[in-house]
């Protein structure tokens, strides 16, 4: 469900934590037991989500709320732009790790370093 590669991705990738909400039925994953992914229970108290807000604990955004975080009313950089986009670049079995490409270098002008595991601020074009 979530690859090593995407879990790397997110979970030190700051403009997308700061989208998460810690609702119920968000993905979570602790940062130390990586190999762990779980869901936020929809039977979980506002108190119960609320915990989950620390360092220890990074939201895994399913593909679902990846699609959401491409804006369909933007001039540049929106839903249809996104679907060219993967006729050039998209690969079925990785594409979570492809809209998350799409949506930091549309929007925040960073590419992802595989080598070194980290986003990387690109020049903008």
């Amino acid at each position: 469900m979530f690859t090593e590669t995407y879990i790397e991705m997110v979970i030190n990738n700051k403009q997308i934590q700061d989208l998460c909400k810690y609702n119920k039925g968000d993905w979570l994953i602790h940062t130390r037991y990586k190999e762990l992914p779980f869901v936020l229970s929809e039977n979980a108290s506002a108190d119960e989500c609320y915990n989950y807000c620390t360092d220890s604990y990074k939201w895994l955004p399913t593909l679902e709320d990846l699609f959401g975080m491409i804006d369909k009313d933007r001039e540049e950089g929106n839903l249809e732009d996104f679907m060219m986009w993967c006729r050039l670049f998209v690969t079925p079995e990785n594409i979570k790790e492809n809209a998350l490409e799409y949506i930091m270098e549309v929007y925040y002008c960073k590419e992802w370093n595989p080598e070194k595991k980290e986003w990387e601020e690109t020049n903008g074009s």
